[in-house]
């Protein structure tokens, strides 16, 4: 009797397994569909924010819609909640740093380097919630009026979204600032040009991205051999 009672336990958990094993797609394709999509929002990512870097906000909604359906896209292949987890991470980091390249090397090309005063420095705080009202959280953003050394001003602003704003910037100040003569391109302190940076972050999202979605694909291949469609037919 209890022999037979082990059995059926084993069985049970072997069904729960199997099952666990066979949520999500047996399609290995789809994994390929839905890292073609993330290359392909990657490219688009850079373009709008390089061609036209004036428009940040949009840029980064364009990012955070890849990185919802990317990551909705491999929830729904993998069949668990975990596959935000392992997907979630690498796949923004990849974005930020799309988002971060394309503003800097627009920048670098449209910008000119000049030596200016801050002439003014505001801080607005706003409060901010979530979608249910709650979990308040501060939102600084600092506003630095500036002007060339000539007197000349400068119309465009720097403006910085953080607590403590660009660090020993204050009124009377004289920096190093890019700026587009054009407007396009947000002002910015020369030394926050980092392609390096940019380019580091970029590459190590790229290819942690890659690493997930090869073991995904993996996984997915595997379900889809022990699947018992694929067995009927071989």
């Amino acid at each position: 009797m209890m022999d037979s009672g082990r059995m059926r336990s084993a069985a049970a958990y072997g069904n729960r397994a199997d099952r666990r094993w066979n949520r999500g797609s047996r399609n290995p394709l789809s994994i390929v569909v839905t890292g073609a999509v993330f290359v392909v929002g990657i490219g688009l990512v850079f373009a709008i924010g390089y061609l036209f870097p004036s428009v940040l906000l949009v840029t980064i909604i364009l990012g955070c819609l890849v990185f919802v359906g990317v990551t909705l896209a491999m929830r729904g292949i993998m069949g668990h909640t975990g596959a935000y987890w392992y997907t979630g991470p690498v796949v923004a980091i990849a974005l930020i740093g799309t988002v971060m390249l394309a503003e800097d090397v627009a920048l670098s090309q449209a910008g000119e380097v000049a030596e200016v005063v801050v002439v003014d420095h505001e801080v607005d705080v706003k409060v901010a919630r979530d979608s249910n009202g709650r979990h308040p959280r501060k939102v600084f953003t600092h506003t630095y009026t500036l002007e060339r050394t000539d007197g000349t001003p400068v119309a465009e602003p720097m403006i910085y979204r953080g607590k403590d704003g660009f660090d020993d910037f204050d009124e009377g100040d004289v920096v190093s600032v890019l700026i587009d003569p054009e407007g396009k391109a947000p002002t910015k302190p020369v030394d926050d040009v980092d392609f390096a940076a940019d380019i580091g972050i970029l590459a190590t999202g790229l290819v942690t991205s890659g690493i997930v979605f090869l073991i995904c694909f993996i996984v997915v291949l595997l379900r889809w051999t022990r699947s018992p469609s694929s067995q009927n037919v071989r």
